[in-house]
């Protein structure tokens, strides 16, 4: 099992006590494609924050490929986070005065990478996505969509086990949505790359083979899904 929380629990104090978590159970498999779905509140991005390693639970257990994850050092933590995940955010996170291609080495340069191999690789991910032609553009000189590629790309550039996506379509158009979230599958299919999409979207939800519903800091309903239909959305056709 990649990944394993037993009784995990969550509360923060910020004046009157919030338990966010409550008892999580959660199994997940290598090259899985599970969405955790849940309203505002419902503690699905604090759940997200634990499995990346950028927050602490207070009680319980977490497994990450066979290693406890508890107490680390924010040195192992972060060697945790730069060997095995790789992350999406709504906000796409990039750096403003950096370019597409400097934005996508970015790990590499934290893993001791020389400049001409992550520069080289870093352009094949780009190519790969696409961006090519933008490479030596700024983020504030793409759409919406071309900077979710560019932080994809970023994300893959370190062959990570796990990749987490919060939100991913969250700041995207309906179109540019369908065409993220096929590449996400297509991703997972071929490279069997485990995914996980935090999202309150149920077609983004209907794009992945599991459906983790939270409620309230709560694990409910568990659906299993065909997965990988952007119907949901529309369709649309994308990397050659």
């Amino acid at each position: 099992m990649l990944i394993e929380l037993k009784d995990v629990n969550k509360t923060y104090n910020n004046g009157q006590p919030l338990h966010v978590l409550k008892g999580i159970d959660l199994s997940i498999d290598k090259g899985e494609f599970v969405s955790i779905m849940g309203a505002s509140g419902s503690g699905k991005s604090t759940l997200l924050n634990i499995l990346g390693i950028l927050d602490n639970y207070d009680t319980g257990e977490y497994w990450l490929n066979g290693r406890l994850i508890k107490d680390l050092s924010e040195r192992q933590a972060a060697d945790y986070r730069n060997r095995m995940i790789g992350f999406i955010f709504q906000s796409f996170n990039l750096i403003g005065f950096k370019t597409a291609v400097e934005n996508v080495e970015l790990p590499l340069f934290y893993q001791g990478v020389s400049r001409h191999k992550r520069h080289a690789l870093a352009m094949e991910y780009l190519e790969r996505l696409g961006l090519k032609e933008w490479a030596g553009h700024y983020p504030n000189e793409m759409s919406e969509g071309q900077k979710q590629r560019v932080a994809i790309a970023r994300a893959l550039i370190t062959h990570p086990q796990i990749i987490l996506a919060d939100e991913p379509t969250g700041a995207l158009d309906s179109k540019t949505s369908v065409e993220v979230m096929e590449l996400l599958g297509q991703l997972n299919r071929e490279e069997e790359v485990t995914l996980i999409v935090v999202t309150h979207e149920s077609g983004v939800a209907n794009c992945t083979n599991k459906i983790i519903h939270i409620k309230d800091g709560v694990i409910g309903e568990i659906e299993m899904n065909s997965g990988h239909d952007a119907s949901a959305f529309g369709t649309a056709t994308i990397m050659k």
